[in-house]
Protein backbone atom coordinates (compact mmCIF):
# COMPACT_ATOMS: atom_id res chain seq x y z
CA UNK A 1 0.00 0.00 0.00
CA UNK A 2 1.10 3.57 -0.69
CA UNK A 3 0.51 4.64 2.92
CA UNK A 4 -0.74 3.36 6.28
CA UNK A 5 -4.18 4.88 5.95
CA UNK A 6 -4.88 2.91 2.77
CA UNK A 7 -3.57 -0.26 4.43
CA UNK A 8 -5.87 0.26 7.39
CA UNK A 9 -8.88 0.94 5.18
CA UNK A 10 -8.34 -2.49 3.63
CA UNK A 11 -8.01 -4.07 7.07
CA UNK A 12 -11.61 -3.15 7.92
CA UNK A 13 -13.21 -6.48 6.89
CA UNK A 14 -10.85 -8.35 9.24
CA UNK A 15 -11.44 -5.83 12.02
CA UNK A 16 -15.20 -6.23 11.72
CA UNK A 17 -14.81 -10.01 12.01
CA UNK A 18 -12.53 -9.58 15.04
CA UNK A 19 -15.06 -7.27 16.72
CA UNK A 20 -17.86 -9.79 16.15
CA UNK A 21 -15.89 -12.96 16.94
CA UNK A 22 -17.16 -14.81 20.00
CA UNK A 23 -19.94 -12.29 20.50
CA UNK A 24 -22.43 -13.33 17.84
CA UNK A 25 -23.48 -16.91 18.42
CA UNK A 26 -25.81 -19.26 16.58
CA UNK A 27 -28.26 -21.97 17.60
CA UNK A 28 -30.03 -19.90 18.74
CA UNK A 29 -28.85 -16.69 17.14
CA UNK A 30 -27.87 -14.34 19.92
CA UNK A 31 -25.30 -11.81 21.09
CA UNK A 32 -23.12 -12.63 24.09
CA UNK A 33 -21.30 -9.76 25.80
CA UNK A 34 -20.34 -10.75 29.32
CA UNK A 35 -19.79 -7.21 30.61
CA UNK A 36 -23.36 -6.30 29.66
CA UNK A 37 -24.91 -9.48 31.03
CA UNK A 38 -23.16 -8.92 34.37
CA UNK A 39 -24.67 -5.42 34.62
CA UNK A 40 -27.94 -5.95 32.76
CA UNK A 41 -30.06 -4.81 35.72
CA UNK A 42 -28.40 -1.38 35.64
CA UNK A 43 -29.04 -1.06 31.93
CA UNK A 44 -32.66 -2.17 32.24
CA UNK A 45 -33.46 0.47 34.85
CA UNK A 46 -31.34 3.21 33.23
CA UNK A 47 -33.30 6.39 32.57
CA UNK A 48 -30.72 7.50 30.02
CA UNK A 49 -27.37 6.67 28.49
CA UNK A 50 -24.61 9.27 28.17
CA UNK A 51 -21.84 8.76 25.62
CA UNK A 52 -18.66 10.67 26.43
CA UNK A 53 -15.88 10.81 23.87
CA UNK A 54 -13.60 13.03 21.79
CA UNK A 55 -12.66 13.33 18.12
CA UNK A 56 -13.44 10.33 15.95
CA UNK A 57 -14.93 8.46 18.91
CA UNK A 58 -17.43 11.31 19.31
CA UNK A 59 -18.55 10.81 15.71
CA UNK A 60 -18.97 7.07 16.36
CA UNK A 61 -21.04 7.99 19.41
CA UNK A 62 -23.37 10.08 17.25
CA UNK A 63 -24.16 6.96 15.23
CA UNK A 64 -24.62 4.98 18.42
CA UNK A 65 -27.29 7.45 19.53
CA UNK A 66 -29.44 6.37 16.59
CA UNK A 67 -28.79 2.66 17.22
CA UNK A 68 -29.67 2.73 20.93
CA UNK A 69 -32.76 4.87 20.59
CA UNK A 70 -34.05 2.80 17.66
CA UNK A 71 -33.31 -0.66 19.02
CA UNK A 72 -33.24 -0.33 22.83
CA UNK A 73 -35.61 2.66 23.19
CA UNK A 74 -33.42 4.28 25.86
CA UNK A 75 -32.87 8.07 25.79
CA UNK A 76 -29.31 8.92 24.74
CA UNK A 77 -27.11 11.99 25.10
CA UNK A 78 -23.77 12.40 23.31
CA UNK A 79 -21.28 14.68 25.05
CA UNK A 80 -17.83 15.99 24.27
CA UNK A 81 -15.74 14.71 27.17
CA UNK A 82 -13.82 18.00 27.17
CA UNK A 83 -17.06 19.87 27.94
CA UNK A 84 -18.78 17.25 30.08
CA UNK A 85 -15.96 17.19 32.62
CA UNK A 86 -16.57 20.86 33.45
CA UNK A 87 -20.39 20.77 33.53
CA UNK A 88 -22.52 20.21 36.60
CA UNK A 89 -24.33 17.40 34.83
CA UNK A 90 -27.30 15.62 36.42
CA UNK A 91 -26.00 12.10 37.07
CA UNK A 92 -27.26 9.42 39.46
CA UNK A 93 -27.52 5.66 39.94
CA UNK A 94 -30.00 5.44 37.07
CA UNK A 95 -27.45 6.85 34.61
CA UNK A 96 -25.17 4.68 32.48
CA UNK A 97 -22.15 6.40 30.96
CA UNK A 98 -20.40 4.84 27.96
CA UNK A 99 -16.87 6.14 27.51
CA UNK A 100 -15.52 5.67 23.98
CA UNK A 101 -11.80 5.94 23.19
CA UNK A 102 -9.51 4.31 20.66
CA UNK A 103 -6.38 4.62 22.81
CA UNK A 104 -8.02 4.28 26.19
CA UNK A 105 -5.82 7.15 27.37
CA UNK A 106 -7.79 10.27 26.32
CA UNK A 107 -7.27 12.73 29.21
CA UNK A 108 -10.64 14.51 28.93
CA UNK A 109 -12.49 11.20 28.75
CA UNK A 110 -10.65 9.89 31.80
CA UNK A 111 -11.58 13.03 33.76
CA UNK A 112 -15.23 12.67 32.70
CA UNK A 113 -15.24 9.00 33.81
CA UNK A 114 -13.99 9.96 37.27
CA UNK A 115 -16.70 12.60 37.55
CA UNK A 116 -19.42 10.09 36.56
CA UNK A 117 -18.16 7.47 39.01
CA UNK A 118 -18.17 9.95 41.86
CA UNK A 119 -21.87 10.60 41.19
CA UNK A 120 -22.83 6.92 41.16
CA UNK A 121 -23.23 6.19 37.44
CA UNK A 122 -22.33 2.83 35.94
CA UNK A 123 -19.38 3.39 33.59
CA UNK A 124 -18.86 1.17 30.56
CA UNK A 125 -15.69 1.61 28.51
CA UNK A 126 -15.37 0.85 24.81
CA UNK A 127 -11.75 1.02 23.74
CA UNK A 128 -9.12 -0.68 21.65
CA UNK A 129 -6.09 -1.04 23.89
CA UNK A 130 -6.05 -3.86 26.45
CA UNK A 131 -4.87 -2.67 29.85
CA UNK A 132 -5.30 1.01 29.02
CA UNK A 133 -6.22 3.57 31.69
CA UNK A 134 -9.88 3.69 30.63
CA UNK A 135 -10.20 -0.10 30.66
CA UNK A 136 -8.86 -0.13 34.22
CA UNK A 137 -10.95 2.77 35.52
CA UNK A 138 -14.37 1.77 34.16
CA UNK A 139 -16.78 -0.64 35.89
CA UNK A 140 -17.01 -2.87 32.82
CA UNK A 141 -15.92 -2.71 29.22
CA UNK A 142 -15.76 -4.00 25.68
CA UNK A 143 -12.62 -4.17 23.54
CA UNK A 144 -12.94 -3.36 19.86
CA UNK A 145 -9.93 -5.51 18.79
CA UNK A 146 -8.98 -3.11 15.95
CA UNK A 147 -5.23 -3.44 16.49
CA UNK A 148 -2.73 -0.56 16.17
CA UNK A 149 -3.79 2.32 13.93
CA UNK A 150 -0.93 4.37 12.46
CA UNK A 151 -2.91 6.66 10.14
CA UNK A 152 -3.90 9.96 11.73
CA UNK A 153 -7.32 9.90 10.07
CA UNK A 154 -9.09 7.05 11.83
CA UNK A 155 -10.55 4.32 9.64
CA UNK A 156 -10.55 0.80 11.01
CA UNK A 157 -10.75 1.95 14.66
CA UNK A 158 -13.90 3.93 13.84
CA UNK A 159 -15.42 0.97 12.00
CA UNK A 160 -14.68 -1.35 14.92
CA UNK A 161 -16.28 1.07 17.39
CA UNK A 162 -19.43 1.32 15.28
CA UNK A 163 -19.60 -2.48 14.95
CA UNK A 164 -19.35 -2.98 18.71
CA UNK A 165 -21.99 -0.35 19.41
CA UNK A 166 -24.47 -1.88 16.96
CA UNK A 167 -24.02 -5.20 18.76
CA UNK A 168 -24.45 -3.56 22.13
CA UNK A 169 -27.59 -1.70 21.07
CA UNK A 170 -29.07 -4.90 19.68
CA UNK A 171 -28.15 -6.85 22.81
CA UNK A 172 -30.00 -4.32 24.97
CA UNK A 173 -32.82 -4.02 22.48
CA UNK A 174 -33.60 -7.70 22.70
CA UNK A 175 -33.75 -7.37 26.49
CA UNK A 176 -36.08 -4.39 26.12
CA UNK A 177 -38.56 -6.22 23.91
CA UNK A 178 -37.26 -5.64 20.38
CA UNK A 179 -39.23 -7.68 17.86
CA UNK A 180 -37.48 -11.04 17.43
CA UNK A 181 -37.71 -11.01 13.65
CA UNK A 182 -36.04 -7.60 13.47
CA UNK A 183 -33.28 -8.65 15.84
CA UNK A 184 -32.61 -11.82 13.88
CA UNK A 185 -32.42 -9.87 10.64
CA UNK A 186 -29.83 -7.47 12.10
CA UNK A 187 -27.70 -10.36 13.38
CA UNK A 188 -27.76 -11.94 9.92
CA UNK A 189 -26.71 -8.62 8.40
CA UNK A 190 -23.85 -8.26 10.88
CA UNK A 191 -22.60 -11.73 9.98
CA UNK A 192 -22.52 -10.66 6.33
CA UNK A 193 -21.21 -7.12 6.62
CA UNK A 194 -17.53 -8.05 6.45
CA UNK A 195 -18.16 -9.66 3.04
CA UNK A 196 -20.05 -6.56 1.89
CA UNK A 197 -17.15 -4.29 2.87
CA UNK A 198 -14.71 -6.60 1.09
CA UNK A 199 -16.82 -6.40 -2.05
CA UNK A 200 -16.76 -2.61 -1.96
CA UNK A 201 -13.02 -2.44 -1.32
CA UNK A 202 -12.30 -4.86 -4.17
CA UNK A 203 -13.73 -2.27 -6.57
CA UNK A 204 -10.88 0.10 -5.65
CA UNK A 205 -8.33 0.71 -8.39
Amino acid sequence: YKHFMLKEIFEQPKNIKDALRGRILSRPERIKISSIEENIDRFEKAKRLIFISCGTSWHASLLAEYYFEELARIPVEVEYASEFRYRNAIIDNDTVILAISQSGETADTLAAIKKGKNKGALILGICNVVGSSISRLTDAGIYTHAGPEIGVASTKAFTAQVTVMIMLALKLGRKMGLEKTKGKKIIQSLNKISEDVTYILNSYE
